[in-house]
């Protein structure tokens, strides 16, 4: 049996502690451990490959080819297939048209009267942030308690129409099962490839 560890005494000595033969040791089983020390060498491996913020990983080239295939086609759903089984979908959601609007942002009308200003939770405010711009520290404060004190008000600016398009990062939605089931007998060399250990 694998030793679960090893212990040197005050002597130097090394002795090697094996799981007990019979029995849990606290709450989980010597089996129990060896299942999740696979788990965690899968998802160690599954996450460097699915990451969507690491380039040129596996989630990054799919993604590519996709965006490729809308380019192409305008397409923004696909089918994944495994052994010819369609086992799930790759598809870029679609971002709404947004179309020109006045809203209403604060802005500083008198830089003198906001330094002056003798309100306390505002002085509070201001102690927590560090800001080079008195517009955008006077908008923060805004956003954050809705208030606008002296020194501020709010006027209408204009953001400009915003196009309907698709997310660049696309989302794949796999069924478990019909992977395995499309795998079949290839599962376990699947696995071993994944952590480096097939051929």
């Amino acid at each position: 049996m694998t030793h679960a560890y090893t212990r040197t005494d005050a002597n130097g000595d090394v002795h090697s502690i094996d799981f007990p033969e019979v029995g849990e040791l606290g709450s989980a089983t010597a089996e129990d451990v060896e299942r999740l020390a696979i788990m965690q060498a899968l998802y160690n491996a599954i996450a460097q490959e699915v990451s969507t913020t690491k380039a040129g990983n596996l989630r990054d080239r799919v993604n590519r080819r996709y965006l490729d295939l809308y380019d192409q086609t305008g397409a923004t759903g696909f089918e994944v297939r495994l052994r010819g089984k369609k086992v799930g979908t790759y598809g870029f959601p679609k971002t709404g048209e947004r179309p020109a609007r006045v809203v209403q942002r604060p802005e500083v009308v008198d830089a003198a009267a906001l330094a002056a200003c003798e309100d306390d939770d505002f002085n509070d405010f201001i102690s927590r942030w560090v800001a080079s711009n008195l517009d955008g520290l006077a908008a923060r404060y805004f956003d954050e308690t809705g208030v606008l004190v002296d020194g501020m008000a709010l006027v209408e600016v204009e953001e400009p129409a915003k196009p309907a398009g698709i997310k660049t990062k696309g989302t794949m939605r796999v069924h478990p099962d019909k992977v395995a089931e499309a795998l079949q007998g290839e599962l376990p060399t699947v696995v071993a490839g994944l952590l480096g250990g097939g051929e």
